[in-house]
């Protein structure tokens, strides 16, 4: 469960968010309506002037990032200078956890990760299939991912794989997208936000 009702001001503009749900949950809205600010707010990067952020049944509102027990993926959160292998092990690694060959091969699989070679080498589309495996297999209580499936070929397949692994796992995962595209059945809950206002839309 990730729950957050908070109020951050930035400039001329306001956060004034609130959601409450678990599993495979998408926040959608245009640019500059306040998606990356939630998801910083909710991360830790940043603080919120108002309110709180729960992760489970956790208060994490003064928590740092690395205590959340959450992931944040973005577009260049990618190590560029390791291997794929390297790569996806490193997030279980950083948090003293230990992954085995065969969930790393079953996760490789199941998400299209059938490449090596450095991540930095890689099209844009495979290094984030590659950093969302890594979070994936970090073993966190939840992920935030902002905008990162829009540069993946063949999405759909992508998003069922995904969300499929993440329930197998308990993670609860919240991303954001740009439009209102991606298909109901694909979801367990949707938000749409407008000018740091979100609502709720099943």
């Amino acid at each position: 469960m990730i729950e957050a009702r908070v109020k951050r001001k930035l400039g001329d503009f306001m956060l004034d968010a609130e959601l409450r749900d678990e599993g495979f949950v998408c926040i959608w809205g245009p640019n500059g309506a306040g998606k990356t600010t939630l998801l910083n707010v909710i991360a830790g990067l940043l603080s919120p002037d108002e309110g709180s952020i729960k992760v489970g049944s956790e208060d994490v509102t003064s928590y740092p990032l690395e205590k959340r027990g959450i992931v944040l993926v973005k577009q260049d959160s990618c190590i560029p200078h390791l291997t794929v292998e390297d790569h996806l092990g490193w997030g279980a690694k950083a948090r003293g956890t230990r992954i085995d060959s065969a969930q790393i091969e079953k996760v490789r699989k199941d998400l299209g990760v059938t490449y090596s070679g450095r991540v930095g080498s890689l099209s844009t589309g495979m290094r984030e299939r590659v950093s969302l495996a890594t979070a994936l297999m970090s073993g966190p209580k939840a992920i935030l991912i902002d905008e990162v499936f829009s540069s993946i070929s063949e999405r759909g397949e992508f998003i069922v794989a995904y969300r499929r692994l993440a329930r197998q796992a308990r993670v609860d995962v919240l991303f954001t997208s740009q439009a209102g595209d991606i298909l109901p059945e694909s979801l367990d809950h949707s938000y749409s936000i407008r000018a740091g206002r979100t609502t709720r839309e099943f």
